[in-house]
């Protein structure tokens, strides 16, 4: 027999979380169904930034920038402890294709833009000045910088929170289910999912007034599965990454590219730096999505091309990461494609396309306000604007952090390093999370991994964790080091066995698919030209 929701959501990234947890909010009684994990396409391969948009004002697009910004600043406020502010340099190189006074006058008006939402004043630096901060950032040709603060999030986590509060609203998640029917009446939908990990598990059916499509890349399928017919909603872009030994202290930078004059991004990441994205059409399945030979070749040639001192090798390429980012259709060239949301209505299916991270917010109340007009049914406003996700009690991550150092000197097996650790990860949450840790010791510590068994254990219990890479990538944070990765992936399986029944066949089969995704991008970054 079908369960009876007011709302079903399909899909677990950040567009879905966020309109199931405001839907819980409003009062409204809600289902999420992701086909995988929560965060695990598109919203945890981000640049890990949550920004206006400077690139954004060369095609004019000054509302959706504003917008970016005013939610910026409601993110720093109700989710401290996973967006925090980062400093950003751009410099000026003399052959660069934006020449200075044309940046500085872009930063001008990003700053009118944000009015009260700026996070402090644009200041201009010399090449002097530049080099004192960053002393590796390449000499020849640097005519100055311009510095300003952006936000920095951890994508994954503000993802998962947004589950984990929709779940404490009354709100029921079910990951790893993919739907595969939805039937639409006039008198509402009904969908059925099947659990990809439990097949003995019985079907999970429901029935709701409405669905959100909020599948992401995805989208297109789910509307096909409705029996949606006609033209497309998306028109779906690859955008890659690479991670490499840290090329700054620790700021961030905005850079052109040389070969096309893109913009790009160096982010501090620890030890490393993330560098990316690119952008080119993408008309395969999205779950099959993997960097390419040129997106790896391109971001590691415009990394040699500037820090030749440091005589990279494409070898010293930690991680290449892909996602599809599902743009709204739109003719012209793929780069001024808009990055703004559009919703479909299609009799009782709500389909979002488009749509920025930094947005989400936003987006989810648009489509919450529309569903509700659309359906004649009343429900308290939004809130989301003023309740701070889970973790958000301990303050910004400094704070979390100092927090989680002073209890860990009550401690028996919990020191300053993993205090800090989990303190930044976790923030108000870092209690619960404490109790497991000394509950279960045991420690991995090898090829850069630092894995407590208690992580392992609150992600089984709490945070929703059932596969092996929902663990390693978007529990524990470790995407960033496939070595770190790989050294990890056997002892993290063997304790989440403990906790999870599995037999020593179902061990060997997660750790073999993440053996499989690493081999894959190791064969993309070996096959790349130096």
């Amino acid at each position: 027999m079908a369960e009876r929701y007011d709302l079903a959501v399909i899909g677990g990234g950040i567009q879905g979380t966020g309109v199931a947890r405001d839907a819980a909010l409003r009062g409204l009684r809600v289902a999420l169904i992701e086909a995988g994990d929560i965060g695990g396409g598109t919203s945890s391969r981000t640049s890990k930034l949550v920004h206006g948009g400077l690139r954004y004002l060369e095609h004019f697009r000054f509302g959706l920038v504003r917008e970016s910004l005013a939610e910026r600043a409601v993110l720093l406020r109700v989710a401290p402890h996973l967006v925090w502010p980062c400093p950003f340099l751009v410099p000026h190189y003399r052959d660069q294709r934006r020449p200075g006074w044309y940046v500085e006058a872009g930063l001008r008006l990003y700053e009118r833009l944000a009015g009260a939402h700026r996070l402090g004043r644009t200041g201009s630096l010399s090449a002097k000045q530049t080099l004192e901060l960053e002393p590796e950032l390449p000499r020849d040709g640097l005519a100055g910088a311009a510095l300003l603060l952006e936000a920095r999030m951890d994508d994954a986590r503000l993802c998962l929170e947004n589950a984990l509060d929709a779940a404490a609203l009354g709100a029921e998640i079910f990951t790893h289910h993919p739907v595969v029917e939805l039937k639409r009446g006039a008198d509402g939908c009904r969908l059925v999912a099947q659990d990809a990990i439990d097949s003995a598990a019985p079907p999970l059916a429901i029935e709701a007034a409405a669905v959100v499509n909020a599948t992401g890349p995805w989208a297109d399928r789910v509307r096909r599965l409705a029996g949606v017919r006609g033209r497309a909603a998306l028109r779906p872009s690859r955008g890659a990454h690479i991670v490499v030994p840290s090329l700054t202290r620790k700021h961030a930078l905005l850079l052109t590219a040389h070969r096309d004059g893109r913009v790009f991004f160096v982010l501090p990441e620890g030890q490393w730096s993330l560098v990316g994205t690119t952008e080119s059409e993408y008309r395969g399945e999205p779950e099959d999505c993997i960097p390419t030979v040129h997106d790896v070749a391109y971001l590691f040639g415009e990394v040699r091309r500037r820090w030749l001192s440091r005589s990279l090798s494409r070898l010293e390429v930690r991680r290449a990461l892909a996602g599809v980012r599902p743009l709204a259709r739109a003719g012209g060239p793929l780069g001024r494609v808009s990055r703004k949301d559009r919703l479909l209505s299609e009799n009782r299916l709500f389909t979002i396309a488009g749509g920025k991270y930094t947005n989400y917010r936003a987006v989810a109340e648009r489509t919450l306000d529309r569903v509700l007009a659309a359906l004649g049914k009343s429900a308290r406003p939004c809130g989301t604007r003023e309740r701070p996700l889970p973790g958000a009690g301990a303050g910004t991550r400094e704070q979390a952090q100092a927090q989680a150092r002073a209890r860990a000197l009550e401690l028996q097996h919990l020191g300053n390093q993993d205090a800090d650790r989990l303190g930044a990860r976790y923030g108000g949450l870092f209690g619960g999370a404490a109790v497991l840790v000394e509950q279960f010791p045991a420690l991995h510590d090898k090829a850069g991994a630092r894995v407590l068994e208690g992580e392992v254990v609150y992600a089984v219990r709490h945070e929703l964790a059932r596969r092996l890479d929902d663990v390693l990538f978007r529990r524990l944070g470790l995407w960033g080091d496939r070595h770190a990765i790989r050294h990890a992936a056997v002892p993290v399986a063997l304790w989440m066995t403990e906790h999870l029944q599995w037999s020593r066949a179902r061990v060997s089969e997660e750790v073999q698919r993440i053996e499989r995704l690493l081999d894959a991008e190791e064969r993309v970054i070996s096959s790349s030209p130096e």
